[in-house]
């Protein structure tokens, strides 16, 4: 398995307070986490780029297979994009 960096994820509450995400689901032994938005996500990938996007209704993520996702538009480590 492979290690990543970082990931920051928070969600705005309110006037620009942060919460952290709360809901984790798992499938085939890949972690997906989400959080309902507005959110913003921050993946630093293994080569030392980073992707990020924000979200109004809903973000998820998986740092293990290198991907965000915000509203449904998403971006991989890989540099694939949805």
């Amino acid at each position: 398995m492979k290690m990543w960096h970082a990931v920051a994820l928070s969600a705005a509450v309110g006037f620009g307070a942060l919460a952290p995400a709360m809901a984790m689901a798992g499938s085939h032994g890949v972690s997906t986490y989400d959080v309902e938005g507005p959110c913003y996500l921050q993946l630093v990938c293994p080569n030392g780029s980073s992707i990020s996007c924000s979200g109004t209704w809903a973000c998820s993520y998986s740092p293990e297979a290198g991907w965000i996702s915000c509203d449904g538009a998403g971006t991989s480590c890989g540099g694939d994009e949805w």
